[in-house]
């Protein structure tokens, strides 16, 4: 009071916040907006008269202060804004207004009248929305409670450790006989089909050598040396495929032969495996 008496109104304003939050009383809302007036500031002035009639709705002085809030209201339609104070359940909740953050509840702020989105969010409760229209005439209170969210299941206890018998040691591995069955091979037939591809060469090229022996027979004494040199040529291609087809053919007789005589002392081939290591045998004759 002996600031407010001086004229420092800014530190009479802040001595005055101190004692409303050390002794709440709501005639320190209204010392406050004593001040503010003083220093000629409507808004905040508006809010501490209507933060005082909020906070005692049954006070003496109640008609005087309600005109006078209607005249700051007038003042702040003039100048194109009005005044709104968003209270939430519990307080502290963050406001967002047409997704903007203004501040924590309980705030006050001036907005342009009309239509206007709210948001509320606070930790542990359900956002709370809510769209208002904003008079330009006088200001207005919102107030909503939040509901709050589910509390979380309790963590599960967790299960004490189970023994785990060691895992059975596999048996050892057999061997693998990868004998072929009794009967013809696929060498056997490779051979013999060799051998005939062999022997068609030889006969085909046998064809051409007489066609070209036939022509040096015929041609002048200036094209002899050339045909004489092609005959040559395929006269020893013909003959390579000859002796090709021949040892194909033989080989795959004597491998049908070795097929034909598979028995009990026929060769055997397998594999083995064992805890640390692989390998190969043999057995039989060939």
């Amino acid at each position: 009071m002996e600031a407010y008496d001086h004229g420092h109104f800014r530190a009479a304003i802040e001595h005055f916040k101190e004692a409303d939050r050390l002794a709440p009383s709501p005639r320190l809302s209204f010392n406050i907006a004593l001040a503010y007036e003083r220093m000629d500031d409507v808004p905040n002035a508006l809010a501490a008269y209507r933060d005082f009639l909020r906070r005692s709705p049954e006070a003496e002085n109640v008609q005087p202060t309600s005109v006078r809030v209607a005249e700051l209201e007038l003042e702040l339609q003039k100048s194109g804004v009005q005044q709104v104070t968003v209270i939430s359940d519990p307080v502290g909740a963050t406001v967002l207004i047409d997704e903007l953050s203004r501040g924590v509840s309980p705030w006050t702020g001036e907005l342009p009248p009309g239509p206007h989105r709210l948001t509320l969010r606070a930790r542990g409760y359900h956002d709370s929305a809510h769209d208002f229209v904003l008079p330009a005439r006088h200001a207005i209170d919102l107030s909503f409670p939040l509901e709050p969210m589910p509390a979380p299941p309790p963590a599960a206890v967790a299960a004490p450790p189970v023994a785990v018998a060691p895992a059975p040691q596999p048996p050892p591995i057999e061997p693998v006989n990868v004998e072929s069955e009794p009967g013809v091979q696929w060498w056997t037939w490779a051979a013999f089909g060799g051998s005939a591809a062999a022997l068609l060469g030889a006969g085909a090229f046998e064809i051409s050598r007489r066609h070209y022996e036939s022509e040096a027979h015929h041609s002048s004494q200036a094209e002899i040396p050339d045909t004489w040199d092609k005959m040559l040529q395929q006269r020893t291609l013909s003959r390579v495929f000859l002796g090709t087809g021949l040892a194909l053919g033989a080989l795959g007789g004597v491998s049908l032969y070795l097929d034909l005589q598979r028995g009990e002392t026929s060769p055997e081939v397998g594999l083995a495996c064992g805890p640390s290591q692989c390998g190969a045998f043999a057995q039989g004759s060939w």
